[in-house]
């Protein structure tokens, strides 16, 4: 998951966005919002979804972003840091299923990799 403060969900301030995070050949789902209309070209896989009832096409889309809604509400209070606010909530998110802790989960990635000698840190 991705976030990033644009001042409205048009078009134009969205294609900028999804450019950065999404590969142009990816396969995306969108319902009827009219900010994904017109981005077919930049995305020729882009599928506009029916709305339904809210929540019945995109449960963990909406799940989510529910919970984001929940948890800025329960701390955090000023726009000047909605972006920071944004980055630790899917900083968050995207490691909520990492059942070890942090020590473990840095052993894992040590483990996975090659040695890096001293000298290489220190470039000798």
């Amino acid at each position: 998951m991705y976030g990033k403060v644009i001042q409205t969900a048009e078009k134009k301030n969205l294609k900028p966005f999804m450019m950065e995070s999404i590969h142009p050949k990816a396969h995306i789902r969108a319902d009827g919002w009219p900010g994904y209309r017109g981005l077919k070209k930049e995305f020729p896989n882009l599928i506009h979804e029916k709305s339904g009832k809210k929540g019945k096409i995109f449960p963990q889309l909406h799940w989510a972003i529910m919970m984001f809604n929940a948890w800025l509400r329960g701390m955090h209070h000023s726009v000047d840091y909605l972006q920071a606010y944004i980055n630790e909530y899917t900083y968050r998110f995207n490691r909520h299923k990492m059942k070890e802790g942090i020590f473990e989960n840095l052993m894992i990635r040590m483990v996975a990799k090659p040695p890096f000698m001293y000298k290489m840190v220190i470039n000798q």
